[in-house]
């Protein structure tokens, strides 16, 4: 009889644990806080390499990668807010909505939502947010695609594919390690583009903001400014191609001792300070040129400005 208890008792724990742990496939949902904030606690099954869209137009999104062939999703719910929820297990898509009309024929929210999400670590994941911070670590999938309007980006990914998209909010990228077949692109108009760890393909833009670079080996770089200065430490590859422009601000690269290759460097109102070879003032007007080889290698390293300096240094 003991025994036999003991079987019952056990038998209903595991069920119980199995019911605990288990999770639906997505499927066409909503989830409505018409009067008040509601909380959430949801929870799907999906493919390991799921693709995961994520779009919430004010408040917060924070998406971590896990272990686990789930999403589980927590925060809150603001006031006059829908949860969208479609998809299945090979394709998630989460899309915050006002749950009503509002004046002037607006339809969107009536107050912040803060979406907390754990995901696999190796699904491909795209976000939007307009008015929200964005915070992404952990994440190794195929692609990592975020786009801001007056919020912040802080992202950290190891994904080959990278392709970051904000108007006035600041980009902050790290990647563990450079990747040398890996494609980045980041662009801001008036946020700074801070990225750390990146190599391959890599493209960095921005109007009016500030670029920084801390990078490994590359084989593209191309950054451009309007008004605002580059400061870049990174590692030419073997046959790389670099350009870097800027109209009025700055651009200060850090390159290895060994650098072997052709650097080209012109302004035409600013000054050029360079440890690899000798710039030379024109000869009519304003402005300095710098044409220089260094060792037999192949790499083409250009920097132009129009009246922002070009200071190129060993590191």
């Amino acid at each position: 009889m003991h025994n036999l208890h003991f079987a019952i008792l056990s038998t209903l724990l595991l069920g119980a644990a199995q019911a605990a742990g288990a999770a639906d496939a997505p499927q066409n949902s909503s989830i409505s806080a018409d009067d008040g904030e509601k909380q959430l606690a949801q929870t799907w099954s999906v493919a390991a390499d799921a693709r995961i869209e994520i779009d919430n137009v004010r408040g917060s999104v924070a998406v971590t990668g896990w272990d686990q062939p789930q999403v589980q999703l927590s925060g809150r719910l603001g006031s006059g807010s829908r949860l969208e929820i479609s998809g299945d297990p090979q394709h998630l898509t989460l899309q915050i909505k006002g749950s009503r009309d509002r004046w002037f024929g607006g339809n969107g929210p009536g107050s912040d939502s803060d979406l907390v999400l754990k995901v696999p670590a190796a699904a491909t994941l795209k976000v939007g947010v307009v008015s929200a911070d964005a915070n992404v670590s952990g994440l190794h999938g195929k692609s990592l695609d975020v786009s801001g309007v007056s919020g912040n980006l802080t992202l950290a990914s190891d994904a080959p594919e990278i392709d970051i998209n904000s108007v006035s909010g600041d980009v902050v990228f790290t990647s563990s390690r450079p990747n040398p077949n890996g494609r980045a692109h980041l662009q801001t108009v008036s946020g700074n583009v801070h990225a750390h760890g990146l190599g391959g393909r890599i493209k960095l833009e921005t109007v009016s903001g500030d670029i920084g670079l801390e990078g490994g080996e590359a084989q593209e770089l191309e950054t451009g400014t309007v008004s605002g200065d580059a400061k870049l430490l990174v590692t030419p590859g073997a046959h790389a191609r670099f350009s870097l422009s800027s109209m009025s601000g700055d651009i200060r690269l850090h390159l290895p001792q060994t650098l072997s290759g052709h650097v080209e460097a012109k302004t035409f109102s600013g000054d050029i300070m360079s440890d690899f070879g000798k710039p030379h003032d024109s000869v009519h007007g304003s402005g300095s040129s710098l044409d220089a080889h260094v060792g037999d290698g192949d790499a083409e390293i250009r920097a132009e400005t129009f009246s922002g300096d070009v200071e190129l240094r060993k590191q």
